[in-house]
């Protein structure tokens, strides 16, 4: 063996060496790194001068996905696939917002939105608070600042160590969670955790929960203010289903109890097709003449038999005035880009419903209307308590 081909053999082996210790090393790293949160008491900022929700007074909550600040409506995401008109399967491209400036566009969009829909109960799904991804804004600061009369409560469901992939803009650190935020005094707060994967797709995965605010009621009794916001990525829907288990626990404690509940979020689940509210609508006929097949990571909340995994004694409060989320395979295109509504509320029999519909947000950055400022439009009731 000449000297010349000595000397490759060494260099490649140690290229090899290193790159061997490094992909070892941060294994180690992600490992060591991995823990859950679990459930937890949460901390409530007070700033309210409400006391308590009246019986019979008009109440409105806005639930709205606000994305991390970086769905611009020309922005697409490395995990999203779907499917285009002729059944090819289609994938987005970013993992990160593309910019500092359209993070801080789309958050403060999103805020003025529900800002000039006076509503009295917020819930925020994807705000960060110290991410690679959102360029380190931290979104929950700025909300706190735009409603500094409402009580305020923020819930860790996403942490993760730095994520190398995908390699050409890697999704690096990610800190973020649920905001909730009443005109109502909340009392108290907890974290419930959802089960989630626990194959090697955990040490990757969102760090699933739900909040629960609790707050006074003038005939004695609680309301609950929950935000929940479910997994997306979940192959045949088998941690959903699990998810929906433990949040049935909650429905269940609540109702023996003879309390009001209000549960809003984004449940990652078709709520229109196969609703009994809606029966024109199932997998053959669509919600919002969709041709296209539906993407893989969508469920439906309502099975064939037109029944939904809730508890008895609760309802399930969507709208089909507009669609809450699009894919992100490919740039929002009007009647191209498949939609969906995944965004609503759970609300107990004894909250009465006065009204509910999705808010259509306008002029995003590519001066459309519809999902302006992130890939999910706001889902908005207005209610009273019996």
């Amino acid at each position: 063996m000449n000297k010349i081909l000595k000397r490759i053999l060494i260099i490649a082996g140690c290229v090899l060496g290193t790159v061997v210790v490094g992909a070892g090393g941060y294994v180690l790293y992600i490992v060591l790194s991995y823990n859950r949160i679990g459930d937890k008491d949460l901390t409530v900022e007070h700033r309210a001068t409400i006391n308590e929700a009246q019986i019979g007074e008009t109440y409105k909550a806005i639930s709205y996905n606000i994305g991390f600040g970086a769905y611009s409506q020309d922005y697409t995401f490395f995990m999203d696939e779907g499917y285009d008109e002729n059944g090819n399967k289609t994938c987005g491209t970013h993992s990160r917002a593309k910019s500092k400036d359209e993070v801080n566009f789309n958050t403060n969009g999103a805020i003025q939105t529900v800002i000039d829909n006076d509503a009295d109960f917020v819930l925020f799904q994807e705000v960060d608070t110290n991410s690679t991804r959102s360029f380190h804004i931290n979104q929950d600061t700025i909300i706190q600042e735009k409603f500094p009369s409402f009580d305020h409560v923020h819930c860790v469901n996403f942490h993760t160590a730095f994520l190398p992939y995908p390699i050409f803009e890697m999704h690096g650190t990610v800190n973020g969670g649920l905001t909730t935020l009443s005109k109502i005094k909340i009392e108290s707060a907890q974290r419930k955790e959802y089960t989630v994967a626990q194959d090697l797709s955990k040490f990757f995965d969102l760090d699933r929960c739900f909040s629960i605010q609790q707050i006074n009621v003038s005939n004695g009794k609680k309301l609950y203010i929950a935000n929940s916001h479910m997994s997306a990525y979940d192959k045949g829907g088998t941690i959903r289903t699990k998810q929906m288990e433990e949040f049935n626990a909650f429905l269940s404690a609540r109702k023996d109890a003879g309390d009001y509940v209000i549960v809003g979020g984004d449940w990652n689940h078709d709520l229109l097709t196969n609703n009994p509210a809606f029966p024109q609508y199932n997998p053959q006929n669509k919600p919002f003449n969709e041709t296209k097949k539906t993407p893989d990571w969508l469920q439906y909340l309502f099975g064939e038999d037109n029944k939904s995994p809730i508890l008895d004694g609760y309802k399930v409060v969507a709208s089909d005035n507009y669609p809450t989320c699009r894919n992100n395979d490919i740039e929002w295109i009007p009647g191209k880009t498949f939609t969906c509504v995944v965004d609503g509320f759970i609300v107990s029999d004894n909250v009465e419903i006065i009204s509910h519909e999705n808010i259509q947000t306008k002029q995003g950055n590519k001066k459309l209307d519809g999902f302006a400022y992130a890939d999910h439009d706001p889902a908005m009731i207005e209610f009273k308590l019996n």
